[in-house]
């Protein structure tokens, strides 16, 4: 991703957008991109520092280790959420500022830090939206703040 948006010139845009509070859901790579540092990247990988998180990518393992997981979210509730866990990052430390939504085996595994919210797993292939409306209901909280 890093490589496509300085490629297309897209990176300051970005950075732009998210400076300006633009909110994001990123899962995944997504996660990685917006980290403060990425403990495995090469030198010229991007990482925006838009959570203040450190990661490592494949932390969880590779393809072949891939795994779904029954993890609690705090915002959603007592129902558990079933996370797809592909390749996912790990994440090593977080900042002062960043609130840890869910955890697995201890380890945090989903964060929010303002506008952000951050998923080392893939909601989306399940059929629960839960985690989707948590962000569109961030996204309405931040126009209303802005008007």
């Amino acid at each position: 991703m890093g490589k496509l948006l300085r490629a297309f010139a897209l990176e300051d845009a970005l950075r732009g957008r998210l400076a300006e509070g633009m909110p994001t859901l990123s899962t995944c790579a997504g996660l990685i991109l917006l980290s403060r540092t990425i403990a495995d990247g090469r030198p010229d990988q991007l990482a925006t520092g838009t959570l203040d998180i450190a990661v490592r990518r494949n932390g969880w393992g590779s393809q072949v280790d891939s795994f779904e997981a029954d993890i609690t979210v705090s915002e959603l509730g007592d129902l558990p959420f079933r996370g797809v866990f592909i390749r996912a990052p790990r994440i090593e430390s977080i900042g002062d500022g960043v609130d840890v939504l869910a955890t697995l085996d201890g380890e945090p595994v989903a964060v929010r830090q303002g506008a952000h919210i951050g998923l080392t797993f893939h909601p989306e292939m399940t059929g629960d939206d839960r985690l989707h409306r948590l962000f569109l209901e961030q996204v309405d909280a931040v126009r209303e703040s802005a008007a």
